[in-house]
């Protein structure tokens, strides 16, 4: 009543005022300003806004009690009766924000979300210590409620007030921004949880999706390697260095390397893996210090540190690694295969074929047929023509007939399968036609060869012109196949066309060295055998020298030094053919009929008939039939 009475009072006054302001005065020049309803109403607000307002009762001594209650209620585990103290507690204080968000809490465990959202609210607005789990409550009621921009707000104070430290708060805001499609801060709250949850693989799995849709590769990397400082395991190590490999970040990926200590297969393969990135000489010595010095002693490194020696001809070291790799490496036929490879070229060039066979018919069995072509090569090589020849069959039948599978429809790949598949069949075909120029050289040497291995050679020799002639239709780059060509047209006694191609081929520069050799000294051989004119004898003869000046200290100089003494002999310098012959390791050339022909010839020329009949006597042993022996002996063919 006091408060009434007082406002009456002063309403009184106020009109007392009013009525002795509005008392006759003395007249001045400027009149009193006449308040507008503008004015009267800003007037009123202000007021308003000054008013006391109504007290709230609290009552502390009873939240207090029913406060200690509920906490009573909650041991017994009767939450009913608890629930109902908490409200009476709040009840009794209601500027209580602790209180507040206490009943929050127990109306959402009640499933009561809409008038828990309601109290929260109203609790947010009391004074008192503000804590992440009641931002926390706050942020999972607005998202029950659907209120993308609360939800927002109040994740971000509760992560803020706890540090980023709540785990469940930060996996709740995890499933909040997979709602609203945040990719980007999403990636930011999983990068923070995951350490917490030790990397677990559902989440991982989320991250790395997540940063392979956003194009983030560095970050990709980074995640591999968190993961593996968080848990040891290293598969994830392996990704990173994977990925580093892919951004070409390859020194990055060789100091991780460099840190391996053990032979897991992760291990072996992330060192397998960075050596193609350094240059060759670096990459063996890396190798080696990983297998010798850093303890990752597998097959596969063994095998890489093989290969190497194989490529700059170290290949007595080279055959001892790949022999101790490949009988270890029977779980890992790509490794395996490597191995098999590499001893295969190893005992081709030792003349060791039965080895060579073995170990190309083990890289046909783990390669599905890719390698099938190198076997086929080495049956011709080892003059197994029954087997290479059914090989080469099919090999030529599919690959004339290959057509790309129907689901392929992206031209760029069409384009590429079929490019990849012509070079297959143009290997087919040469490597088809050396095998039948091969059997039928070896017909053409046989002294007891009939007249149907005569025609069989012929007919070989005739098939691999044809099979050289499609090659040359579809690729005329390939420069050991023309030599190829003109070889076997000399055979075929089409001189002028195998002429025309060795002209071609001695004006290359892209031949080694011992590959010009080679070709000099078989079209300058085959011109001085032929001795059409002392012209081309001569011209024979330079080029026959050319190849000997280039493999003067090589294997094949004594071959070459026959030729060169040949050219002598046709131009007619007999003196000097024999001094060239007397050069050659007559050892070397016991087995060759060729030797001994060309040696008996010039012994007989200088009027050495004691010594021309022992050439031909060893002549004669080797082939009795050859046309030499025949007249020298007095013998008609």
């Amino acid at each position: 009543m006091r408060r009434v009475f007082f406002t009456w009072v002063l309403s009184l006054g106020m009109a007392a005022l009013c009525a002795c302001s509005s008392a006759p005065s003395k007249k001045t020049d400027v009149e009193a300003p006449v308040l507008t309803a503008a004015d009267s109403a800003v007037i009123k607000k202000a007021v308003e806004a000054k008013a006391e307002k109504p007290k709230v009762e609290v009552d502390l001594e009873a939240a207090h009690e029913f406060f200690f209650l509920a906490k009573n209620m909650e041991m017994r585990g009767d939450q009913r009766q608890a629930d109902f103290f908490w409200k009476q507690a709040y009840k009794a204080d209601p500027t209580s924000r602790y209180l507040g968000f206490g009943v929050a809490e127990r109306l959402v465990a009640a499933g009561e979300d809409s008038l828990a959202l309601v109290e929260a609210k109203k609790a947010s607005q009391l004074k008192g210590k503000r804590t992440a789990a009641q931002y926390a409550l706050l942020a999972r009621l607005y998202v029950k409620a659907g209120e993308v921009d609360s939800c927002r707000k109040y994740f971000v104070l509760g992560l803020d007030s706890s540090r980023y430290q709540d785990m469940g708060l930060l996996y709740d805001y995890s499933l909040f921004l997979e709602m609203v499609r945040d990719e980007k801060e999403l990636v930011r709250v999983y990068d923070l949880l995951l350490p917490k949850v030790n990397y677990l693989s559902t989440l991982f799995q989320r991250q790395l999706s997540l940063l392979l849709d956003m194009g983030r590769d560095s970050a990709v990397v980074e995640l591999f390697g968190k993961a593996h400082e968080a848990t040891g395991d290293k598969q994830m190590l392996l990704q990173k260095v994977r990925g580093l490999m892919a951004m070409k970040r390859f020194k990055e990926a060789v100091a991780v390397v460099d840190t391996l200590t053990s032979a897991k297969p992760e291990d072996e393969e992330m060192t397998i893996m960075v050596l193609p990135s350094m240059a060759g000489d670096s990459a063996y010595a890396f190798a080696r210090k990983k297998y010798y010095e850093d303890g990752v002693r597998t097959p596969a490194v063994l095998c890489f540190i093989g290969q190497y020696e194989y490529d700059v001809g170290m290949m007595d070291s080279a055959k001892v690694h790949l022999l101790a790799s490949v009988d270890k490496l029977q779980g890992q036929p790509k490794y395996a295969n490597r191995a098999y490879l590499g001893l295969v070229n190893i005992f081709a060039s030792e003349q060791n074929l039965a080895q060579a066979i073995k170990y190309a018919e083990k890289s046909d069995s783990v390669s599905n047929g890719d390698t099938r072509m190198l076997l086929a090569s080495v049956y011709a090589l080892a003059d197994k023509y029954d087997k290479a020849f059914p090989l080469l069959d099919s090999l030529m039948k599919f690959w004339e007939n290959w057509k790309p599978l129907p689901g392929v429809v992206d031209s760029t790949n069409l384009v590429q399968m079929k490019n990849e598949a012509q070079i297959k069949y143009l290997q087919v075909l040469d490597i088809y036609s050396r095998a039948l120029i091969g059997e039928a050289l070896d017909l053409e040497k046989d002294l007891k060869a009939d007249s149907a291995k005569k025609a069989r050679a012929l007919d070989n020799r005739t098939r691999a012109e044809n099979m050289l002639e499609t090659f040359f239709a579809k690729d005329s780059s390939y420069n050991r196949v023309r030599l190829s060509m003109a070889m076997n047209l000399e055979r075929l006694k089409r001189y002028d066309e195998s002429f025309r191609q060795f002209e071609y081929l001695i004006k290359l520069t892209d031949f080694s060295p011992h590959e010009r050799a080679s070709t000099l000294n078989y079209y300058g051989y085959s011109l001085i055998e032929l001795n059409r004119s002392t012209a081309e004898v001569e011209k024979g003869y330079k080029l026959v020298l050319e190849a000997l000046a280039i493999e003067k200290d090589g294997e094949a100089k004594d071959a070459y030094l026959d030729s060169k003494a040949w050219g002598l002999y046709r131009l007619g310098r007999f003196d000097e053919a024999y001094q060239a012959m007397q050069l050659i390791d007559s050892k070397k050339m016991s087995r060759d009929d060729v030797f001994w022909e060309h040696m008996g010839a010039i012994q007989e020329a200088l009027g050495l008939k004691k010594d021309a009949r022992k050439s031909y006597n060893k002549l004669k042993k080797l082939n009795p039939k050859h046309p030499a022996v025949l007249k020298f002996f007095g013998k008609k063919k």
